[in-house]
């Protein structure tokens, strides 16, 4: 029986009894807890799908993080895990291209921006050596971020002014400086415990963190905008040399339930979750704004910059960044309408 990184690690979780028979074990760097929604309802059931595509013949064993978030990639480019979820933002360094699906008001769901995410990156930027090192198994969004604070709806581009606000990365660090609000750098995990003590006084966040981290006890006013302030890029990638040990049938069937059909079931769990959460805020007293009119005219033409911002550094790559951004807007707005 061969072993992909034979190192033993503590939490082992065998997800098959047919483990034991696997030709091939793909270790599983998980910085998530084992009871989180994305590990049940989307790592599992992709690594459940990897057994029964193959026979059981590749298999795959999540192990308890063998390094922070941030550092997962690099986990999996240099074989030290074979299989990682991450999320792009956590380094921005490393990632630009992937920044386009997180713009602002892109789509309203996590399954409408993914896919076109998907489609327009492998199209456009698929040769431009971002996850060299890796076979990318799929990228996707999360639902839109929109802004919650205390008791203060984003109603004009001042409205926020010199409120203390947790970001996660490029994207809304600029949305909140623009709006000339002061960025936290934090992840979301810390949040709970920074409303509470007031160190910061609201964030820009998906609907479903807001519950699943309890914070609808300190956030009161939510302001949406039609397509978010801003979407969270995230990814899978298996190790290209764990990839290329594996059989030409196991290597399709890998691909099989990875690629789009990945795509699409990540997206959904973040939708399904956010419809949910959705519900619960409104229960817990949660006052919902809209922002509409001559104040949405006015925050897309302040925070338009991003969007071009983010065309000059992804053209320097060598892309056509610009024609990128319209392909994927069309091809949302394809979507939309279906």
């Amino acid at each position: 029986m061969k072993y992909i990184l034979m190192t033993a690690a503590a939490g082992v979780l065998g997800l098959s009894a047919a483990t034991a028979q696997a030709d091939t074990v793909m270790r599983f760097s998980n910085w998530l807890p084992p009871t989180h929604y994305v590990t049940t309802e989307i790592l599992e059931p992709w690594a459940a799908d990897i057994a029964a595509a193959t026979d059981g013949r590749v298999t795959v064993e999540f192990l308890s993080a063998l390094d922070a978030p941030a550092g997962h990639f690099d986990l999996v480019e240099t074989g030290i895990a074979d299989v990682a979820f991450g999320v792009h933002s956590y380094t921005p360094q490393r990632f630009a291209l992937t920044e386009m699906a997180e713009l602002p008001f892109m789509a309203d769901d996590a399954t409408v921006n993914s896919i076109a995410y998907w489609e327009t990156y492998n199209e456009f930027f698929a040769g431009a050596s971002e996850h060299d090192g890796v076979k990318l198994l799929g990228l996707w969004t999360s639902g839109p971020s929109q802004f919650f604070s205390d008791d203060t709806f984003l109603d004009s581009p001042e409205a926020a002014k010199g409120m203390k606000i947790r970001i996660p990365g490029k994207v809304v660090q600029q949305i909140a400086e623009e709006l000339a609000m002061v960025p936290v750098s934090a992840s979301v995990s810390e949040s709970y415990e920074m409303l509470s003590r007031g160190v910061i006084d609201g964030l820009f966040q998906q609907k479903e963190s807001v519950v699943a981290f309890n914070m609808d006890k300190f956030l009161k006013a939510e302001s949406d905008v039609p397509g978010g302030f801003a979407h969270s890029s995230q990814y899978m990638v298996m190790n290209q040399r764990t990839f290329d040990s594996l059989s030409p049938e196991d290597q399709a069937a890998v691909e099989s339930v990875s690629g789009l059909a990945l795509v699409k079931r990540a997206a959904g769990v973040w939708d399904a979750h956010d419809m949910a959460a959705a519900e619960e805020l409104a229960e817990a007293g949660v006052e919902k704004h809209e922002i509409s009119g001559e104040a949405l005219a006015e925050m897309k033409e302040r925070l338009s910059f991003i969007e071009q911002d983010w065309i000059e550094r992804a053209s320097a790559k060598g892309v056509d960044a610009s024609a990128a951004l319209e392909v994927m807007r069309a091809r949302i707005g394809e979507l939309e309408g279906e």
